[in-house]
């Protein structure tokens, strides 16, 4: 600061009182945001201040709300009503017990901030996603994430070639869904559109905050376009809710995979 503008100050105590407190209001409320911004773990962008700015100021803005299911039901009107889920007797996907957890307010990572599962459950869901790509090796494998980078994910093997595989599939390179291994242990799969709307309405997940915006996947490196059906499912709470989940996530197994399970 300029010696004018301290000997200003100096002469000036009630100015000088409001200028600490106008730096203190934008100063203070940045630095939460950055610390709650490094406390989700490395994820998609860098992990550091430049990736807090990127999201924050060249991302987030441009958002959309989360749980609207409109997108999906355009397309269930048009003729995707096929569901991907197949639970035990034919049974409806269950209503999630509780309130739906908070979602931390960065489009990326996008992570749940409240609801977190114990040391315990986080071994086991990740000990169930790779068993799902274990017993379906032939269509996926295990492999770092494009999308989150320092986690593994289910890829769509050779198996499926380019040619035949749904767009969504294009989109993502064939990456399928990944656990966020590095923090809460929420999930990101890319569903049909009945199967994501369903997820919604039973209280599961919610919809990428730039799902559909492509000048996301230069600025995360991601090179990807998100599908309108990627979709956050919450951190599972307990093992009865692990087994949901991994529903889920053979659901976009089936889907990804053009229904070759």
């Amino acid at each position: 600061m300029p010696p004018r503008i301290f000997s200003t100050l100096r002469r000036h105590p009630l100015l000088t009182a409001a200028a600490l407190l106008c730096f203190s209001a934008t100063t203070i409320p940045a630095y939460q945001d950055y610390q709650l911004y490094m406390s989700y773990g490395p994820g998609g962008p860098p992990y550091n201040a430049f990736g807090w700015f990127i999201t924050r100021f060249l991302i987030t803005p441009f958002t959309q709300e989360m749980f609207g299911a409109e997108v999906y039901q355009q397309r269930i009107n048009q003729g995707e009503t096929t569901t991907f889920i197949h639970l035990p007797d034919g049974k409806l996907l269950p209503r999630r017990k509780g309130e739906i957890p908070v979602v931390g307010p960065h489009a990326v990572p996008q992570r749940q901030i409240n609801q977190l599962p114990n040391e315990e459950i986080k071994r086991n869901s990740t000990d169930a996603l790779n068993a799902v790509a274990t017993n379906n090796s032939k269509l996926v494998k295990l492999a770092p994430s494009h999308l989150e980078r320092h986690t593994d994910a289910m890829w769509l093997t050779d198996a499926i070639p380019l040619s035949s595989r749904i767009q969504e599939a294009v989109q993502t390179l064939g990456e399928v869904s990944h656990i966020h291994g590095t923090s809460d242990h929420s999930v990101h799969v890319v569903l049909s559109p009945a199967d994501a709307k369903e997820v919604i309405d039973a209280g599961w997940g919610q919809r990428r905050s730039f799902s559909r915006w492509k000048p996301v996947a230069t600025l995360t490196r991601a090179n990807v376009n998100i599908p309108a059906t990627y979709n956050l499912v919450y951190a599972p709470r307990n093992q009865e809710e692990i087994e949901v989940v991994m529903e889920l996530v053979r659901a976009s197994l089936r889907y990804m995979s053009g229904g070759q399970r």
